[in-house]
C-alpha cells in the first residue's frame, strides 16, 4: 500500500497596517458623527421680549328698555319722579376793592368838665392819617369812653396799627388833655368780596345734582330683580338767584327737577362688556392683565314716553403681550436670523425691546427644533 501526502498551503494573514487603517477610519467617522450630533443638539436660541402694558378704552352705547332690542341692549325700566330742593352755596372767586377802615378808640378827658364831641369829629394820628367819630360822644370829666371811628379816606392807608390821636377841632391847649388812643389795629381799608364765577355755578350745579340723586335714592324702594339703578338729574330746571360776576356772599340754587331713574341688571351689562373686551383683544398676541373695578355708566339719552334710554358705558382694560399667543409660538422663529426675529417681534405691538441670543455664538439662525427655542416676555409699566 502506497501512502501519498497532500501538502496544503495556509492563506496569508492580513498585515497589521490594514487593521490600523480600518480602526482609524472608524474612529474618524465616529468623531464626525458625534460632532454632528453635538452640533445639532447644542444649538439654542433665547428671545427675551420687553413688553409694556397698554390701556384699551371700551366705550359702548347700550340700549335699555322693557324688551331686549339687539346685541347691544339690556332689559330694564326707565321712569321718572319729581323732586324739589333748595340749597345755598358760597362763591370761591374773590375780588379786592378799597373800603373804609374802621375800629375803636378810647377817648380821654383829663379836665374837670365833661367834653362833648359831635359826630364826624376828626381824630388825627402823628403820621397824618385822619379818622372821624361815627357817633356823638360825651366824655365825662376826669374819665374816658369807648367810641367807634372810621377812616376819612378809602383804601389801605386806613389800616393802621394801635396809635395815639389828637383832636384838631379843639383848642391847642385842650388837645393835650383831651385825646384818643387805640390798642388794636384798624381794618377794612381793603375789602375782599366774593364774585360769582362760571366755575362756581358749574360746581354748585354738580353738587346740587348729587344731593338730589342722594336724596332721591334714599327715598326709592329697592330695585328688586334688576339690582341696579341709575339716577339722572337734568339741570335745565335749576334756578339761580344771582348772576355771574355779581359781588355776593352766597347764592341759592333751587328747582323742581324731573329725575330720570333707570333700573337694570348689572350682570347683563357686564356680559355685553366682556364680549366687547374679548372682541377688542387680539388673542394671537394680547392678553388682559386687568379690568377696572366697575364700569362707568351714565345716561346718554332717554325717551320717557317710550320708556327707553341709552346708557353710555366706559370700561378701562389693561392689556399686554401674551407669551402664549399664536404669534409668539416658537415655530414662528425657526430658521430666522437675528435681524429677522427683531423685525418680526417689533411688529407685534406693545414691544419696547427685544434681545436675541444664539448659542453657540457663531450660529447665524435659530434652530428648527421647538425644544431649542425659548421665548420670554418681561413686562414693564
Amino acid at each position: 500500500m502506497i501512502t501519498h501526502r497532500v501538502a496544503t498551503r495556509l492563506a496569508p494573514e492580513p498585515p497589521v497596517r490594514f487593521y490600523r487603517t480600518i480602526a482609524v477610519t472608524f474612529l474618524i467617522v465616529t468623531l464626525l458623527l458625534l460632532g454632528v450630533i453635538i452640533f445639532f443638539t447644542s444649538k439654542k436660541a433665547t428671545i427675551v421680549i420687553v413688553a409694556k402694558t397698554d390701556n384699551k378704552n371700551i366705550n359702548l352705547d347700550i340700549g335699555v328698555a322693557n324688551q331686549k332690542t339687539g346685541d347691544l341692549s339690556i332689559v330694564g325700566i326707565v321712569t321718572t319722579t319729581k323732586f324739589h330742593l333748595s340749597q345755598k352755596y358760597s362763591p370761591t372767586g374773590n375780588k379786592t376793592t378799597d373800603g373804609i377802615a374802621t375800629g375803636e378808640v378810647t377817648l380821654f378827658n383829663e379836665t374837670n368838665a365833661p367834653q362833648t364831641l359831635v359826630k364826624t369829629t376828626r381824630l388825627l394820628t402823628s403820621a397824618g392819617v385822619l379818622f372821624r367819630l361815627s357817633d356823638r360822644v360825651s366824655i365825662p370829666a376826669k374819665g374816658q369812653v369807648q367810641a367807634s371811628v372810621y377812616a376819612d379816606q378809602l383804601g389801605a392807608s386806613g389800616n393802621i396799627s394801635a396809635s395815639k390821636f389828637t383832636i384838631p377841632g379843639l383848642a391847642e391847649d385842650k388837645q393835650k388833655v383831651i385825646y384818643a388812643s387805640s390798642n388794636k389795629e384798624m381794618s377794612g381799608g381793603v375789602r375782599t368780596i366774593g364774585v360769582l364765577s362760571a366755575e362756581d355755578l358749574k360746581s354748585a350745579k354738580s353738587d346740587f345734582a348729587n344731593k338730589v340723586k342722594q336724596t332721591v335714592e334714599e327715598s326709592l324702594e329697592d330695585a328688586g330683580s334688576f339690582g341696579q339703578k341709575l339716577i339722572f338729574v337734568p339741570d335745565n330746571n335749576v334756578a339761580v338767584d344771582r348772576q355771574i360776576g355779581e359781588e355776593i356772599t352766597e347764592f341759592n340754587l333751587s328747582g323742581t327737577s324731573t329725575v330720570v331713574i333707570v333700573y337694570y341688571n348689572k350682570d347683563d351689562l357686564k356680559s355685553i362688556l366682556a364680549k366687547e373686551v374679548s372682541d377688542r383683544v387680539d388673542a394671537s398676541t394680547e392678553k388682559v392683565l386687568s379690568v377696572s373695578k366697575e364700569p362707568q355708566v351714565t345716561l346718554g339719552s332717554y325717551d320717557i314716553e317710550k320708556q327707553k334710554g341709552q346708557l353710555s358705558v366706559y370700561q378701562d382694560v389693561l392689556v399686554t403681550l401674551d407669551v402664549n399667543g399664536e404669534k409668539l409660538m416658537v415655530n414662528n422663529f425657526f430658521g430666522k436670523k437675528k435681524d429677522e426675529i427683531e423685525r418680526y417681534v417689533f411688529g407685534l405691538g406693545h414691544v419696547v425691546g427685544v434681545d436675541v441670543k444664539f448659542s453657540p455664538g457663531w450660529m447665524r439662525s435659530a434652530p428648527s427644533v421647538a425644544e431649542k427655542v425659548q421665548v420670554v416676555v418681561k413686562n414693564v409699566e
